[in-house]
C-alpha cells in the first residue's frame, strides 16, 4: 500500500465531512419533519429493530472490510472470498431474526416489531455487498465518488420516507426509508464503480484474513453490547415512549459527532495502514487527527447543550421536552468518544485488534453492570442511566489513551496539550451561546441567534489565540480557493 500523503488525506476527509454533513443535514431535516408527523411509539419501534440490524453489522460492516482496508496487497480473489462470506452471514443472520421475530414482539409487547422486523433486515443483503465495494474504494482514496453516491441514495429513500409518512403510513414510512436507502446505495456504487462480481472463494485467503478479524470481530461484538443494552432494557423495563425519548436525546449528538469524526477516521485507517511499520510517524498523525478532531467536535457538543432547551423546543415542539437531559449527557458521551476511536484505529492499523477486545471488555462490563444496578434493580430513570454512561466514557477513554501510549507513545501530557485550548473555548463560547436565552423568551428568535453567535465567538477566540488548529484548516480552505481559481 502506497503511503498516504498530507494533501490527499485532507482532500478526501474533506470529500467525506462534505458527503457526511450534505446528507446528515439532509436526514436530520426529514427526521426532524417525520417527528412532528409520527408518534414517538413508532420511533421506539424503529429503536429495537435497529439494535437487530447493528447486531448483524458486526459480521458484514465491522471484520472483514477493516481486514482488507489494512492489508499491504488485495486482488480480485480477496474481494469475491469477503463478499461470499458477508453474504453468507447475511443469509444466516436473517434467517434467524425471521424466526425470532414473533419471539421477539411478544418479549417486548409490541405486535409491530413482527413484521417490521422482518421486513427492515432485508437491508443486510444490501449492505453485505456494498461494503465489500466501498472497502476497495477506499483503499483507492476515492472519498468523492463515494460521497456522491451516499447523498444521492439517501436523499431520495429520505423524500419517499417523508412522503409515506405524509399519506398515513406510519412505521412503514421509517421501515422503507432504511431499506431503499441501503438499496439504493448498493445500486449506485454497483454502477459507479462499474463493479464485477468475481465469484471465486479462497480458504487460504479466508483464513488468512480470520486471524486478523476476529479481533475486530470480538471488539466489534463487545462495542455492540455497549452501545445496544441501553435500548434492549429500556424497551423491554419501560415502555417504548421512554425508549423513544432516550433514543431522540441520543440521536442528534451521535449523528453531529460521529458522522464529523468519522469523515476523518474513513480516511485515517488506511492512511495509519501505510504507515503502520513507523510507529512515530503514526504519532505525529494521530496527535495531529485527535487535536482537529476535538477542535471541531467540542463546540459542537458544548454548543448544543447550551441550545438543547431552544433545540428540542423549536426542532421536535415540546412533546420530546423529556429528551432534553438524555440528549445533554449524550453531548458530554460523544464529546469524549473519539479519543476511543482513533484509538482503535490505531491498533487496527497496528495488527494489534486485541488491545480493542481488552478495551471493550472493560467498557462492556462497566455499561452492562450500569444497566443492571441502576434501571433493573434500583429502578431509576433512564436520565441517571444517561449520566452513568458519561462517567464510563471518561473512565474508557483514558484507559484507550493508555493502551495507545503502550502502542505508538502517544503520553497523557501530550493528549492534554492537544485538546485543553479547545476544550477550554468551547466551555466560553457554551457560556457566551446560554446567556443569550436571558434577553428575551422568543424561542425561534433566540435559536437563531445563539447559532449565529456561538459561531462567530469560537473563530474570534481561535484567531486571537492563533489556536494551531484554526490556522491549519484555515490555511488548507484558502490553498483549496486559491488552487481552484488558478485552474479556472
Amino acid at each position: 500500500m502506497n503511503q498516504v500523503s498530507k494533501d490527499q488525506f485532507a482532500s478526501n476527509a474533506l470529500w467525506k465531512f462534505t458527503e457526511i454533513i450534505v446528507r446528515k443535514i439532509v436526514a436530520l431535516v426529514i427526521s426532524t419533519i417525520l417527528a412532528r408527523l409520527l408518534a414517538p411509539e413508532a420511533y421506539g419501534v424503529v429503536a429495537l429493530t435497529t439494535v437487530f440490524i447493528t447486531f448483524s453489522d458486526i459480521f458484514i460492516l465491522n471484520g472483514f472490510n477493516v481486514a482488507l482496508i489494512r492489508k499491504e496487497s488485495v486482488d480480485e480473489e480477496d474481494y469475491s472470498t469477503v463478499m461470499l462470506l458477508s453474504m453468507g452471514f447475511s443469509t444466516v443472520v436473517y434467517t434467524i431474526l425471521y424466526f425470532a421475530a414473533p419471539l421477539l414482539a411478544n418479549f417486548y409487547d409490541s405486535p409491530e416489531l413482527k413484521d417490521v422486523l422482518r421486513v427492515i433486515t432485508v437491508l443486510i443483503f444490501f449492505q453485505s455487498i456494498a461494503t465489500v465495494i466501498r472497502a476497495k474504494a477506499t483503499r483507492e482514496l476515492k472519498f468523492k465518488e463515494m460521497s456522491f453516491v451516499a447523498i444521492f441514495g439517501n436523499v431520495t429513500a429520505s423524500l419517499i420516507g417523508l412522503f409515506m409518512a405524509y399519506i398515513g403510513l406510519g412505521v412503514w414510512a421509517l421501515v422503507a426509508q432504511q431499506v431503499l436507502a441501503n438499496f439504493f446505495d448498493m445500486i449506485l456504487l454497483t454502477i459507479v464503480f462499474k463493479w464485477n462480481y468475481f465469484w471465486r472463494f479462497s480458504k487460504r485467503k479466508a483464513g488468512e484474513m480470520l486471524k486478523f478479524t476476529l479481533g475486530v470481530l470480538g471488539a466489534s461484538f463487545l462495542d455492540f453490547l455497549g452501545n445496544n443494552a441501553n435500548s434492549l432494557v429500556i424497551g423491554r423495563v419501560f415502555s417504548t415512549s421512554e425508549l423513544a425519548y432516550y433514543n431522540r436525546g441520543n440521536m442528534y449528538p451521535e449523528t453531529i459527532s460521529l458522522n464529523t469524526y468519522n469523515s476523518i477516521n474513513s480516511v485515517l485507517l488506511p492512511t495509519l495502514a501505510s504507515r503502520q511499520s513507523d510507529p512515530e510517524e503514526m504519532k505525529k498523525v494521530v496527535r495531529k487527527v485527535t487535536s482537529v478532531t476535538e477542535y471541531i467536535i467540542l463546540p459542537m457538543m458544548i454548543g448544543l447543550i447550551a441550545i438543547s432547551d431552544r433545540f428540542v423546543g423549536v426542532l421536535l415542539t415540546h412533546k420530546w421536552d423529556l429528551c432534553i437531559p438524555v440528549m445533554v449527557c449524550s453531548c458530554l458521551y460523544y464529546s469524549l468518544n473519539p479519543i476511543r476511536s482513533i484509538g482503535y484505529s490505531v491498533f487496527y492499523a497496528r495488527g494489534e485488534s486485541k488491545r480493542n477486545v481488552k478495551i471493550e471488555t472493560a467498557r462492556s462490563i462497566f455499561m452492562i453492570l450500569n444497566l443492571i444496578v441502576i434501571v433493573i434493580l434500583l429502578k431509576k430513570s433512564i436520565y441517571i442511566l444517561a449520566a452513568m454512561n458519561v462517567v464510563i466514557a471518561l473512565l474508557v477513554a483514558l484507559y484507550t489513551q493508555y493502551q495507545v501510549s503502550k502502542c505508538i507513545g502517544y503520553r497523557f501530557r501530550e493528549l492534554l496539550i492537544d485538546i485543553l485550548p479547545s476544550l477550554i473555548m468551547s466551555i466560553i463560547m457554551g457560556l457566551i451561546v446560554r446567556s443569550i436565552a436571558m434577553v428575551t423568551s422568543e424561542s425561534g428568535v433566540i435559536f437563531v441567534a445563539q447559532l449565529f453567535v456561538g459561531l462567530i465567538a469560537y473563530v474570534i477566540m481561535s484567531a486571537l489565540t492563533q489556536n494551531v488548529n484554526y490556522r491549519f484548516l484555515r490555511d488548507y480552505v484558502i490553498s483549496r480557493l486559491f488552487r481552484r481559481k488558478r485552474y479556472d
